[in-house]
């Protein structure tokens, strides 16, 4: 006959009861050990915790199958488990002495009653064969998506990748088969902000990527798998997901016989089996988190699934690092004359990426393969990769590069930068002054109609896109717009990032992001005032950010001040003022050019002022007219 808790706990010793605290977790009264009255109220304590509802059966969802087979066999028939099971159980307060043996304390035994011994028999049997599961699969799903969408793909207005696009995220790529778990990673990645969203169109998000640790991906992936609503890919509930995997990882190491384990699952928790077992077990199947064998009637925790359950569900970071230790080295990469480039897919990630941004993923395998082209290197010169930098990308020096490829990178080291886009200020700099005349000169260029400023700066007087125009001549402009490419893990860089990524328009700098720019020259003048030496990092790192701080030719920087003091349009220095240690950004209407300084009306003091022209490191023009009193009186 099952007694209460309180009738056998009395019969326990300290040293039994301690023990039962620890492993269920219950708290201890303060002074408990100090005479009867104490030792009662850690009685009373521990019959409150333990005949908690919930609390018991969570003690018994934890056990093995074994175990808790042994333990309704001993309510049902008398017979005691094993010595080692037995210990173990009365270790957890499932078991306790009555004072001639042992018995089952009746809400124990009341709560065994739900299950039945068929939900407690779920483990599979020793004949059955599960199939491999790929290692790392989950981590290297979500790497292809991220390198195939680095270049851009186009989406619908629904946010999901358009069918053609979806086919590229499928094509050659080993990792994904089908068009839902595709869709469902490519999510799962946008939600966490890995994706850039802009014109219909979604690229990889590098600084947010790799300002992070290389298995953090999958670590928040997994964690929004578990999550997120999920309805549009028929998931089971999120609570449903995290449950299952939650029994899953207590019985890591066993192989589960799946029905019976389901079925002792809904006797716990209001489970969708019908989904769980159709829908989410075989994508858990598909990337790698489990392994099951033919006909998805066992399976198992792989490796992989088990290491991301952990990290998830017990908050064990250190206890994984090990698993993760393959994703963090950089493994050798083999150029082709073909221009092709080879390089094994299980390798730190972030290589992988920035290896993307210069050249499209053709293949996604144990083997990754990237073909560079004229066109990928002219789309990672525009995203801010610097030209000195392409070769160690592509393996110089420890790799030698074939002849076709090292051809490729001298023809763009000659021609890049022949002309440069001032976008903001819509001026021209041609390399010299025959290539200004010629760009003049220029049918296709007609649509800028470009006047001339000096022998090599033209103005864009013209409504036309000057940096695409100029690639359709055959031109290749120096890149006028810059992402940041590694920040480091310093949160501060990475809110310039965000910031300068507010910048990209596919047109170029318009008066539509006209609020954000001076909302982004205003921050940068504070930071400039207060942190000189991290105004100065946000400069190296982010150079789109630079509104008008690049060194001019002493020639330029006056034609240019004469031409807006001819029009009537104002400019904004960057200026050394003489007591100053640092540049500062002045906006001025010039006046005229007297010898060696500049009469022009400053904005930020109100009042006429001379400039030296020497003190002047750059100048920028502005598309707005001038100001000062003179010009106000005669307007009014």
């Amino acid at each position: 006959m099952s007694l209460p808790h309180y009738q056998l706990l009395s019969h326990c010793s300290d040293e039994q009861l301690q023990v039962i605290c620890e492993r269920r977790r219950l708290p201890i009264p303060i002074r408990w050990d100090e005479g009867p009255e104490g030792r009662k109220r850690l009685l009373k304590t521990m019959v409150f915790h333990l005949e908690d509802h919930a609390r018991l059966s969570d003690a018994l969802a934890d056990l093995e199958s074994e175990s808790l087979v042994a333990l309704k066999q001993f309510v049902s028939e008398g017979t005691p488990p094993a010595p080692g099971r037995l210990a173990d159980l009365m270790g957890l307060g499932l078991i306790l002495p009555d004072g001639e043996g042992w018995t089952v304390p009746e809400r124990v035994a009341d709560a065994l009653e739900d299950f039945d011994e068929g939900a407690l028999s779920f483990l599979a049997p020793v004949d059955a064969i599960l199939r491999p599961a790929e290692p790392y699969r989950f981590s290297l799903a979500l790497t292809s998506v991220l390198l195939r969408c680095a270049p851009g793909i186009r989406v619908l207005k629904g946010g999901l990748p358009a069918k053609k696009e979806l086919a590229q995220l499928l094509s050659r790529n080993a990792m994904l088969q089908e068009e839902q778990d595709a869709t469902l990673l490519f999510t799962l990645l946008h939600r966490l902000g890995l994706l850039w969203s802009r014109e219909g169109r979604v690229e990889t998000l590098l600084p947010a990527v790799l300002s992070h640790p290389p298995r953090w991906v999958a670590e928040r992936a997994f964690a929004s798998l578990l999550e997120h609503d999920l309805k549009a890919w028929g998931m089971p509930p999120a609570e449903d997901r995290h449950f299952l995997m939650q029994h899953l990882l207590e019985r890591r190491g066993q192989t589960l016989a799946v029905a019976p384990f389901l079925d002792f699952l809904k006797r716990l928790h209001p489970l969708d089996e019908a989904r769980t077992q159709s829908i989410f077990i075989p994508f858990l199947e598909r990337m790698g988190l489990i392994h099951c064998d033919v006909d998805r009637a066992h399976l198992a925790l792989t490796e992989h699934g088990e290491a991301l359950a952990q990290e998830y569900l017990l908050r064990d970071l250190k206890g994984t690092a090990a698993h993760w230790q393959p994703l963090e080295p950089e493994l050798p990469l083999i150029p082709q004359p073909t221009l092709e480039l080879l390089t094994p897919l299980l390798q730190n990630p972030h290589r992988l990426l920035l290896l993307a941004q210069i050249a499209d993923a053709e293949s996604l395998d144990a083997m990754g393969t990237f073909r560079v082209s004229h066109a990928t290197l002219v789309r990672a010169l525009e995203s801010g990769v610097p030209l000195e930098d392409l070769p160690r990308r592509l393996g110089a020096p420890t790799t030698p590069m074939p002849q076709p490829l090292v051809q490729l990178i001298e023809d763009l080291s000659r021609r890049v930068g022949e002309v440069e886009v001032h976008q903001g200020v819509r001026l021209l700099r041609a390399r010299n002054a025959h290539l200004a005349e010629e760009l003049r000169l220029r049918p296709e260029l007609s649509p800028l109609k470009l006047a001339t400023l000096s022998d090599t700066v033209l103005e864009v007087r013209g409504d036309g896109n000057a940096h695409a125009l100029l690639k359709q001549a055959g031109f290749l402009p120096k890149p006028g717009r810059y992402l940041a490419l590694s920040l480091d893990g310093d949160e501060k860089l990475y809110l310039w990032a965000m910031a300068a990524l507010a910048f990209v328009d596919e047109k170029g700098m318009n008066h539509h992001l006209e609020p954000v720019q001076q909302m982004v020259r205003s921050a940068l003048q504070r930071l400039h005032d207060e942190d000189p030496a991290l105004y100065q990092e946000v400069q190296r790192r982010i150079p789109m950010l630079h509104l008008g701080g690049e060194d001019q030719l002493a020639e330029e920087v006056q034609r240019i001040l004469e031409y807006a003091a001819g029009h009537t349009l104002m400019v904004e220095l960057t200026y050394l003022p003489p007591a100053a240690h640092r540049t500062q950004l002045r906006r001025v209407s010039p006046r005229a050019i007297q010898e060696d300084h500049l009469l022009a009306f400053c904005h930020l003091h109100q009042e006429e002022m001379a400039f030296r022209l020497t003190r002047i490191q750059g100048v920028k023009l502005l598309n707005e007219r001038g100001w000062t009193p003179s010009n106000h009186s005669q307007a009014g």
